[in-house]
Order: structure tokens, then sequence, then C-alpha cells
């Protein structure tokens, strides 16, 4: 038996979480098995009906003694949430913790992945989740923790063994309306810890001071480990360490930043006192998840395709491949609609500045016009660029331009395989796609 705030996942002997938004699908919960409601609205219905102060606690009590046992390990941050996430669960299942995975790309279980609708679910569906990974016997659960959702209070009851906060830029100041809101949001997560109360933070990152907790086993990247050198080429990163003793590692991720979302990983896992050794020298055979720098080899060409749709994540991007023997630098971005509109000329700059040409294209336009997007994004433009509105024909013209031992950058979808224009989502995979083109071009 489960709880469910949507009735299209009600099955029989379940019960429905009501309030305002939901209570006209009753009929249809009760029509899919539902035999009981909770509600805080002074309301009853035609099957039995609880009503309870918070639906909230009320989850959290219900599943509390089924999950409690479980560890879960939070992951919080503008960028590198997802690749620090996947990596701990690559990780943990390697040196044989079963682990489980929730986030950007899904929800990632015995190698099966599920479509989620957002980086952190509803609190109905994650507490679901968590309670699937139990039944099929895992241990830990790694998760992303979203600023919304922790606003939102979409992790409301959870305590979590371990968490990082990666970094903090600017980003989703359409919705926090100021960088104060979307770093005490951020914040929320520091207070949710139990057990050993591990936090992992960035010495790097200028807010790091603030999620300082007294309270919690803080340990600093930067401070209590400290990176002494990192190269990178095409295909891996070599990078030493030194905590208390030198280490050298080699990654088949590529970038500087990587090499952070690397660390707490291995730094997580390593406090909650997982014994690495089977993996020590193996650290090679980690994977970028899908969208995050991921490669595609064109000739003697390069091309990576990537999430970046911060001015931190395109600007930390950039400057990875600039450092990597080439011939130049084509980048292909766009910027999203209905969101941050502050952010585009600024990421217009930084692809400017370290690209040898640009092409502007669509990012998910959403119902905002095109051209107004593409007017915030050129008053940070100049150099070498062009508009091309249609992201293939984007894709297309980059991948035409490439000519012996270049970098192809295709910038802000990763993982996603849609484009949203107006309300429509239409199936649209930049992995896809480019892939396609350079099959025709053969």
């Amino acid at each position: 038996m489960r709880l469910w705030k949507n009735s299209k996942y009600v099955k029989d002997g379940d019960y429905f979480l009501v309030c305002k938004d939901n209570e006209k699908y009753i009929t249809s919960a009760i029509e899919n098995g539902a035999v009981k409601i909770i509600t805080e609205l002074d309301e009853t219905y035609d099957i039995k009906t609880i009503k309870v102060e918070s639906i909230n606690d009320y989850i959290k009590d219900f599943y509390n003694d089924k999950i409690n046992d479980m560890k879960l390990i939070g992951i919080t941050g503008t960028n590198g949430k997802t690749t620090t996430c996947y990596l701990i669960y690559q990780m943990l299942n390697y040196i044989g913790v079963k682990t489980a995975y929730i986030g950007t790309i899904g929800f990632y279980i015995d190698g099966l992945v599920k479509e989620l609708d957002n980086t952190t679910p509803s609190i109905d569906i994650l507490y679901n989740l968590i309670l699937d990974a139990k039944e099929k016997g895992c241990d830990v659960i790694v998760m992303e923790a979203s600023s919304h959702a922790l606003k939102q209070e979409r992790l409301y009851g959870l305590l979590f063994d371990a968490v990082g906060v990666t970094n903090i830029t600017q980003d989703h100041l359409d919705y926090h309306k100021n960088m104060k809101d979307y770093i005490k949001s951020k914040k929320k997560i520091i207070n949710m810890l139990k057990n050993k109360k591990i936090c992992i933070l960035n010495k790097k990152d200028k807010y790091y001071k603030r999620f300082k907790n007294r309270r919690n086993n803080n340990y600093i990247i930067g401070k209590d480990v400290k990176i002494t050198s990192v190269k990178n080429y095409l295909d891996k990163t070599s990078i030493v360490i030194k905590d208390k003793i030198k280490h050298g590692l080699i990654l088949s991720m590529v970038g500087y930043f990587n090499v952070y979302n690397f660390l707490y990983a291995y730094y997580i896992i390593n406090k909650l006192g997982y014994d690495l050794s089977k993996i020590k020298d193996k650290f090679y055979i980690l994977s970028e998840p899908p969208g995050r720098m991921q490669k595609i080899k064109y000739n003697s060409n390069v091309i990576f395709i990537d999430y970046a749709h911060t001015p931190d994540a395109v600007l930390k991007v950039l400057k990875t491949v600039n450092k990597i023997k080439n011939k130049g630098i084509i980048t292909i971005i766009g910027c999203g609609g209905n969101r941050d509109r502050e952010k585009r000329p600024i990421m217009a700059s930084i692809s400017c500045k370290y690209s040898n040409y640009v092409i502007f294209t669509n990012d998910n336009p959403r119902s905002e016009d095109e051209r107004k997007i593409m007017k915030d994004i050129l008053k940070g433009a100049k150099g070498k660029y062009e508009v091309i509105y249609d992201r293939y024909d984007a894709i297309k013209k980059g991948l035409e331009l490439l000519k012996d031992n270049m970098i192809l950058m295709i910038l802000g979808k990763g993982h996603e395989n849609y484009q949203i224009i107006g309300d429509t989502k239409n199936h649209f995979s930049d992995f896809e796609v480019a892939n396609k083109i350079i099959n025709e071009i053969n």
C-alpha cells in the first residue's frame, strides 16, 4: 500500500492525498483503487476520509519505519549535482554496495532507468522511489536536491547521512528572484543530517562558509584535501591530490570541474566508511552521465555535448576545452524561454570569448518568443557568430564547419531528448541529431 498525490499512480489499496490543487481528481483516484482519502481540508468524500494537520507529516510518519535504515546521500549546488551523484552511484555499486540514484537524468536502479519529471520529484513520488529501492535490496540512495525542491519541502522529513554542496552561482532567479533566497533554499540541506553528519564543501566556492554548520562534520576540498596537479586530455584527466599522502589518479572524464565532482563523490564514500580499495586503481572506468561532456569522435575532431545552461557551467566547460590542444572551438548554444533572462547575455559573452565561432540557436523556447530570447542573448555577443534558430540546422552547420583537430561544443540540453516549443514537447536529442548528421555526411 502506498500514498499518492497524483491519481494516475494510485492502485488498489492505496491512499490518496488530497489538497486544494488535486481535489478534482478524487473520482479518478477512487476508480483506480484508492481506499482512503488523507486530507488537510475540512471535507468528507465517498470513501473513508482522514483529516490531518499536515500531509507532509503524514507521509513522513507513514514511510519512516520502512526506510529509516537506508543510507541517504544528498547533493545540492548550482552545477555538478548530476555528475557527482552518478559517480557515487557507480562507485558504490562497483564495490558491492547496492545503490540507487534519483536526479535529473532519472531513477537508476539495477541497470534500469525511469524518467522523472523533475530533478527532485514531488514528496510522495520521492518517498515511494526510496521505498522501491529498499524493496529491491538497495542499501543506499544518492539523490540530487534542487533549490526548488528544498524551498518547496519536497524532501520534508528526510535526514541524510552525508551531503555535498558543489558550488553556488547564478541560476533560477526567475523563481528565487535573488541570490539571497536561492542560497537560503540551498542551505536547508545542511540542517537535514543524521549519524556522522558528513558535509563536503568546496573552498573555491565563494559562498562555502555560509554552509559550514558547527554541528556537522565538515570536510573541505581545497583545505582538507588539496589538488596539486591537473592535466587535461581529449579523453581523460590525470590528477594528483594530497590529503595525508599524495595520490595520482586517472579519470576518463574531461575537465577541472569534473575533478571536483569526483572528489565530492570519493570523500563522501570514504567518510561514510566504505572500503574503496577494490576500485583504487580503476577510477578510469567511471563514466560521465549522459549529456555531461559526452564525447563523439568525428574524423580528427571531437564533439562534446553538455548540459551547461548557466554562466558558470558554460565558463567551466569552455575553459576546459581551451586547455586541450586544438585548431579551433565552435560553440552552439541557446537559452531557455520563460527562465532567468539576466543570464542570457552573460552566457553569450562567455561563449564568444572562449570560442573561435559561435552559433546561437534555440534551446527550449517554451511559450516565449524566440526573437525576444535571441535579442537578450545577443546583447552579450561579439566577435564571430551567427544566429540559426532551428537547432537541427545549427548542429548541422556546426558539423560542416569542422575541419581537422577542432572541437564542437553543443551546450544547454545535454541528456534531454526533447525540445519544448510553445506547449508542445517534441522529441529532440542533441546526441542523436549529431550522430545522424555525421552518418549522412559520411
